[in-house]
């Protein structure tokens, strides 16, 4: 039985980097079956709370957009599909509804979600597919920035973190990697604090790795990261996904965050 990698596409300038990636997983993970959700906002969705009805014309024309944008979406998806070798041949989907219950029922059937970050001006959907992808299906989530390089797996970083979250995606990046990649473990130090070690995933699976030590302090970390995963070369980044609790609909953790609005290699995350 092959896996599934569920690739969404939300904007059609950041669909061809999406689903080159979600190719080049699929065949990392050994011929996986593609899948590309579409969701389309309902009219009703897009009324803000201060607002009393929706209009039939305003319903037409948002529905109009929503549809624009699937059929731009599909075209290039249809170019995309037709120079795939397959078999499987990728699926298309396209749906309206809600984008964190659609993104939640097609992602808990997946084995593998590819996304991209969210723009500056992201819309609230788009926001809500994210979250959805990496906090409610339980799988790893592929970000795939628009300009980078979706050929990934060869040089990996692993900016690791001893927690559960880090360990499910040092694990979703295992199986995927190829036995001749280089891993470097990227390990935050503090002053004080005993020097951390090689995770012991790594040791047990008999992973070859090169560690690299980062001062916590004093710049954002989440830059640090990155600076460190260009300075290996990595063409891959691991790493857990984080939320604060009480804002889950809103904001993501700290390091999180950095990395959708600066990472410019694929970033492989996990909750």
């Amino acid at each position: 039985m092959s896996e599934v990698v569920l690739a969404l596409l939300t904007r059609p300038e950041a669909a061809p980097a999406v689903l080159a990636a979600a190719a080049h997983l699929a065949e990392l993970a050994g011929g996986a079956r593609i899948e590309a959700l579409v969701c389309r906002t309902p009219p009703l969705a897009t009324i803000l709370v201060t607002e009393d009805v929706l209009t039939s014309e305003q319903e037409r024309e948002i529905r109009a957009q929503e549809n624009a944008r699937a059929a731009a979406l599909h075209e290039i998806f249809a170019d995309w599909a037709a120079r795939q070798p397959g078999p499987p041949p990728p699926r298309w989907l396209n749906e309206e509804g809600a984008a964190a219950a659609l993104v939640k029922h097609w992602g808990e059937r997946a084995d593998y979600i590819v996304a991209s970050p969210p723009p500056a001006h992201a819309t609230r959907p788009e926001y809500d597919t994210l979250h959805a992808a990496l906090f409610d299906c339980a799988r790893p989530v592929l970000l795939m920035p628009p300009h980078a390089s979706a050929t990934f797996g060869k040089t990996i970083a692993v900016a690791w973190r001893d927690d559960k979250f880090t360990l499910h995606a040092v694990m979703a990046a295992l199986r995927i990697a190829p036995k001749s990649a280089d891993i470097h473990v990227l390990m935050g130090q503090r002053d004080g604090v005993p020097r951390p070690q090689i995770p012991d995933v790594l040791r047990e699976h008999g992973v070859p790795v090169t560690r690299h030590e980062l001062a916590v302090e004093p710049a954002p970390f989440g830059a640090q990261l990155l600076a460190k995963a260009h300075e290996v070369n990595a063409d891959l980044l691991v790493m857990g996904a984080f939320v604060h609790n009480a804002w889950r609909n809103l904001l993501f953790g700290g390091v999180t965050r950095y990395m959708l609005a600066h990472a410019d290699l694929p970033v492989l995350m996990r909750h």
